[in-house]
């Protein structure tokens, strides 16, 4: 939702008119397994202010990346699973998977898109990764199906429209806030290739967030511009910027009396009734990014402003803050840092004092010991403040895992 509508059209579209310009070639399909096994360090793990204890764990995770294409069809995508266990406290373990799968079939004017993603983690890995809120440590399914369609109107400029649905369901809510939910959202755009270095877009989209069981339900309409530039070989800037309106209709069960009520007692009889409290807001969404490349190093930032739903039953404004930036030492030797900076507020008026901020460094270390096999070491400290009050929560984590990917397996005919 929010930004990144606009943004994945973008790129969309860009890839559907290189597709229809690209020459026809026989089909080649293959395969990459590959194998994690990996060694946990963690000091709060579930990122609370109350007193907890440090776990050490460990995990394993095989996977597949798959990829086919013929003169009209490019598929690919990959399959993760994950299996963690943990000393120290308990009810920590959890296995994981991560599906994906980015389809594409192309005729001499059209595109047809289809993105598929199946990911069941515990909600402080992926779900506070996007929306930078800390909720319950609770493992979390997420099924999403985005279809699209491309239409190449010119040389240079194409239509493309979108619709994506998306349903989240958690294991275990009880002594949480925690609530299922799904989102939908269509979208259509226009973009245009200026010339080699420039792309422009124009976006308008909905969104339907809607709880289960239904207490919940948040309409929000926008529109979006966004520009691509490229200023040399080494220097990418884009830029995405929008309007929002978002009306939410939050539902709640109580009594109603129709006695006398002393010292918070009824004196009569208590009715069922359904309240229903409805809110307007509206607001700007953004989405900017620059990267420089060097022969061996590559920096990239990106400024947002997005449209989250969460797990407790509310959309919350996001705005982010994210450097990356990556270096080649050598042939076997790379390394990375991932800083990001969170800002949360929610804005549908039903939940109120749980603005935070969110921080999160990420050193990474690679090295390749052979053509085949990867030691990567890796350090992680997070950090939640709540505005509201002076309560924050600090954590650290260190990861050490072997790396094995199997030569990639091809068959072309």
């Amino acid at each position: 939702m929010g930004i990144h509508v606009a943004a994945g059209n973008v790129r969309f579209a860009l890839c559907a008119l290189l597709l229809a310009a690209a020459p026809a070639r026989a089909a080649e399909w293959s395969i990459e397994p590959s194998l994690d096994l990996g060694a946990i360090y963690n000091d709060n793990i579930t990122l609370t202010a109350s007193p907890h204890p440090t776990v050490w764990g460990w995990q394993l995770s095989p996977a597949v990346v798959f990829s086919g294409a013929t003169e009209t069809l490019n598929v690919n995508g990959g399959l993760r699973l994950g299996f963690f266990r943990y000393y120290g406290e308990q009810g920590l373990n959890h296995n994981d998977y991560y599906f994906t799968s980015k389809s594409s079939y192309k005729t001499d004017r059209d595109v047809l898109g289809l993105n598929l993603a199946a990911i069941s983690d515990p909600t402080l890995i992926t779900e506070l990764e996007t929306t930078g809120v800390v909720v319950a440590y609770r493992q979390r399914t997420q099924l999403t199906a985005a279809p699209s369609w491309t239409r190449s109107l010119t040389e240079t400029t194409s239509l493309t429209t979108t619709y994506s649905y998306s349903g989240v369901n958690y294991a275990d809510t009880s002594g949480t806030s925690l609530i299922d939910y799904s989102d939908q959202t269509a979208t259509v755009g226009l973009q245009t290739i200026l010339d080699e270095g420039n792309l422009a877009s124009v976006t308008a989209y909905y969104d339907r967030y809607k709880t289960n069981p239904s207490s919940f339900l948040a309409n929000t309409y926008g529109s979006q511009a966004g520009f691509d530039h490229r200023f040399s070989e080494t220097l990418r800037g884009s830029i995405v910027v929008g309007a929002r309106k978002t009306r939410s209709t939050n539902t709640t069960d109580a009594f109603l009396c129709d006695g006398p009520i002393l010292f918070g007692i009824c004196f009569g009889n208590l009715t069922p009734v359904t309240l229903v409290s409805e809110q307007t807001s509206t607001g700007w969404t953004l989405n900017a990014g620059l990267e420089k490349l060097w022969e061996t190093t590559t920096v990239g930032g990106q400024l947002s402003r997005e449209i989250n739903p969460t797990g407790v039953g509310s959309l919350v404004q996001t705005d982010r803050l994210q450097i990356v930036w990556t270096n080649q030492w050598s042939p076997t030797l790379t390394s990375s840092v991932n800083a990001s900076a969170y800002q949360s507020q929610y804005i549908s008026g039903n939940i109120s004092n749980s603005n935070s901020r969110y921080y999160r460094v990420e050193p990474k270390l690679n090295w390749r010991m052979t053509e085949d096999l990867v030691l990567s070491a890796r350090y992680s400290y997070a950090r939640v403040n709540y505005e509201s009050s002076a309560v924050s929560a600090s954590q650290n984590a260190v990861y050490l895992t072997m790396i094995y990917v199997w030569p990639k397996i091809s068959i072309s005919r």
